[in-house]
């Protein structure tokens, strides 16, 4: 691990918690449930995998998993994620979910107040993250069961409030789940943990040692004798009143997801249009109804416009380009793999609408009215003068220039770690590869798996959800759970005595 000068002094006015999460999507929502005394036990039922059921029927009887030995517990555990903590809940979670099985949870979840960390979750809006900046019409990947966090069953949530919940799993729509997530802390009891409508501008590490009341923080949050142990400090606004903030505390969380910054083609022209080049699907959906509005025939509804040009070969291309055929705009989608790319596609009885773009794409969109397909293609020039067209090249050198009405360039998005203090360099020197950017998918941060402590930063900081490369909700709770377990092995070990 690399040395962090400490340089940032000791705030006498800051707000100080045992535990600051920063971001309130799904990742510091399961996280905030834990930390606030809510622990998983295993309930004794029979796993298919046996080997698994032996573990948990040797170890200590009614104890939590967060008192136990998960590293020995994921042992040999086999699944999508890289992480075993994550596999070792999934699988208590959703018991042989891979095999296509919907099983119940062989976790209970008990209350122990006496457990509880005192930490504050902080997010940009409101609880969801980014789930309530997605078209919420849009059907998720991941099946509505996978969805969840502890505590509240999705399905059960759903008949509650009248979402058309059948009894098997089904995908459903993105405005589900943020409603979902919204009402989880009200349901869950954890709106005092929260605070949202803010934006963290700094994490530092403090040096103690100049702060001249020597004091720093104890366990429960009270101010005692300082031994100089690793304090942090996180600043920030509030979005409303713009008033900052500064919180002091041991153990920083970073869950602020991916979908902070979006990428881009680094072409001439593609900033300098905002009018008509986007990079996000929700933006691209409102600007299709404008233009559908703007542009109908008066005589029979028909809308007639010049293309919208997508960019991307991804779920997000894909959603892009069933939106404007649903909104019969025609489409020029450029993307830079082979036409039928032997590239894993999603099974076509739960995902028709992707199965078909996929379709359109490998035979070039020959087969299909008002959808041209470009593969193997790049971007060259955006330009306005005198029309919106678009310079396009293939693999062979052949330009050619399409005239278009907008541009969804949707090729992914990474996170903005910009508030982590200039030793971290926008977060990279924390990545798996610290030249690159943090990229959820190919460059997460380092993080120690029974732990999620970053392995490339100083102590008590730690990464959860996309940041750690879990992707999906339904692998991030074991991350939560290794960041509790990991934090009450701690302040167990501080409160035993050495020996002599």
């Amino acid at each position: 691990m690399r040395d962090y000068v400490n340089t940032a002094v000791m705030e006498s006015d800051g707000i100080y918690k045992e535990v600051v999460v920063i971001g309130n999507g799904p990742s510091g929502l399961a996280l905030s449930y834990m930390l606030a005394g809510n622990w998983p036990y295993y309930n004794g039922n029979t796993h298919l995998d046996e080997m698994l059921t032996a573990r948990l029927k040797n170890s200590p009887s009614g104890r939590s998993l967060v008192q136990q030995d998960l590293k020995f517990l994921s042992e040999g555990l086999e699944g999508r994620s890289n992480h075993p903590i994550s596999l070792l809940m999934d699988s208590l979670n959703h018991p042989s979910a891979d095999q296509g099985l919907d099983l119940p949870s062989l976790l209970n979840w008990r209350s122990n107040p006496e457990r509880l960390v005192d930490h504050v979750v902080l997010g940009k809006g409101p609880p969801g993250g980014a789930w309530h900046t997605m078209d919420g019409n849009v059907l998720t990947i991941s099946l509505n069961t996978w969805m969840e966090l502890p505590g509240l069953e999705f399905r059960k949530w759903e008949s509650h409030h009248n979402c058309n919940s059948s009894g098997a799993p089904r995908r459903v729509p993105v405005a589900t789940v943020a409603a979902y997530y919204k009402d989880y802390v009200k349901q869950m009891g954890l709106s005092r943990f929260m605070r949202f409508g803010v934006v963290v501008t700094s994490v530092s590490l403090l040096d103690c040692r100049q702060n001249q009341a020597n004091t720093c923080i104890e366990d429960q949050t009270e101010l005692g004798s300082c031994h100089c142990q690793p304090l942090w400090s996180v600043e920030g606004f509030d979005t409303t009143t713009g008033l900052p903030f500064t919180y002091i505390c041991k153990k920083v969380i970073l869950a602020s997801g991916s979908t902070d910054l979006h990428n881009r083609l680094n072409v001439s022209g593609e900033m300098r249009h905002p009018n008509w080049i986007f990079h996000n699907l929700k933006t691209l959906e409102d600007e299709l109804n404008i233009l559908v509005e703007k542009n109908k025939d008066s005589r029979d509804g028909v809308c007639q416009v010049d293309p919208v040009l997508i960019v991307g070969a991804g779920l997000s291309a894909a959603d892009g380009i069933i939106s404007a055929r649903f909104h019969s705009v025609p489409v020029i989608h450029v993307f830079r793999r082979p036409a039928g790319s032997s590239e894993k596609t999603l099974p076509e009885n739960m995902y028709p609408e992707y199965h078909k773009v996929h379709q359109m794409m490998g035979d070039k969109g020959l087969g299909y009215s008002d959808y041209r397909a470009f593969p193997e293609h790049k971007i060259c020039e955006f330009s306005a003068k005198p029309d919106k067209k678009v310079k396009i090249m293939s693999s062979s050198g052949v330009q050619t220039c399409h005239q278009v009405s907008l541009v969804a360039v949707l090729i992914g998005s990474r996170p903005d770690l910009s508030f982590m203090s200039p030793e971290f360099e926008d977060g990279k020197k924390l990545g798996v590869y610290p030249e690159r950017h943090i990229d959820c998918r190919s460059n997460p941060m380092a993080i120690d798996p029974y732990t999620y402590c970053l392995t490339q930063g100083p102590p008590g900081l730690y990464a959860l959800g996309p940041l750690a490369g879990d992707n999906f909700v339904r692998f991030l709770i074991g991350g939560a759970l290794a960041i509790t377990a990991h934090i009450y092995w701690e302040k167990k070990a501080q409160r035993t005595p050495a020996h002599r």
